[in-house]
């Protein structure tokens, strides 16, 4: 918890002075959007994988950076073992950093780089109806790009790698997310 109370502060503060810094030079630009992300764990005895669908809500300080609060929530993944039947699904929110890098002169195109972290919940279902829950922090890593279609509406793809701490079976996750944005 210490960790996200840091990361959230130093995010915060951040952010706070760079709009500071930057405010006649751009406009501050909130922005929602929906996500489809597909996710590939690494789990102890199996990989499951998952279809999520993802909230999030952002802003943009300048050209060049951004913040994003999101949540996540899966499908159910249902695999067959010798003890019986076992469906696993999770849900994860969090705080994610962005850094872009506009290319060309039109500045539709960005390239961009973020890095966060989120609690991550794996729901684990063992028939006859056992439930096991774990939960712990997702460090958050990746790249992709942001195109803006108008002034108001844009598309993000981002490919991200997810270190957990402090779970037990899984080990770490790759997260695919294609993303629809309205900026106000």
């Amino acid at each position: 918890m210490k960790k996200i109370t840091f990361f959230l502060t130093t995010a915060f503060f951040t952010a706070y002075s760079l709009s500071v810094a930057n405010a006649d030079s751009y406009n501050y630009t909130p922005y929602v959007g929906i996500d489809y992300i597909y996710n590939h764990t690494t789990a102890k005895g199996f990989n499951p994988y998952y279809n999520a669908v993802g909230l999030h809500i952002g802003s943009d300080y300048s050209r060049f950076f951004g913040t994003e609060l999101f949540f996540n929530l899966s499908n159910g993944n249902k695999r067959h073992t010798s003890g019986g039947d076992v469906k696993t699904s999770y849900r994860s929110y969090g705080l994610d950093l962005l850094a872009y890098l506009p290319i060309g002169c039109s500045k539709h195109f960005s390239l961009l780089a973020t890095a966060g972290a989120g609690e991550y919940v794996y729901k684990t279902t063992f028939v006859p109806k056992k439930h096991h829950n774990e939960h712990g922090i997702g460090y958050r890593f990746g790249g992709g790009f942001k195109y803006a279609i108008d002034k108001n509406w844009g598309i993000k793809v981002i490919a991200r790698n997810v270190n957990f701490d402090k779970f037990d079976g899984y080990d770490h996750a790759m997260e695919y997310s294609v993303s629809a944005e309205y900026h106000f």
